[in-house]
């Protein structure tokens, strides 16, 4: 398990699993988002004051470079990640 203070904005993190019972009462998709993430990685964008990281992925799952449309952002407890690289 990842300490969420070894985590840093900017550093590289692949994502292992996804949280159970993600919820989806919007009906947007969410399940799947995070499933298209499982083992590709990410800069971390931002950490929530809750310790959440913030991914940007693209459609295909992949790492977005930049926000637009077809980009989904993430917010994901970094139990759920492993970290790889640091700024």
């Amino acid at each position: 398990m990842v300490n969420p203070r070894e985590i840093q904005k900017g550093d590289m993190v692949r994502v292992v699993r996804i949280p159970p019972n993600l919820d989806d009462r919007a009906d947007i998709g969410t399940p799947q988002v995070f499933s298209s993430a499982v083992g590709k990685t990410f800069h971390v964008q931002e950490i929530s004051e809750h310790g959440l990281l913030e991914l940007h992925l693209r459609a295909d799952g992949k790492e977005a470079k930049r926000l637009g449309s077809g980009v989904d952002i993430i917010w994901i407890e970094p139990e759920f990640v492993e970290k790889v690289g640091e700024i």
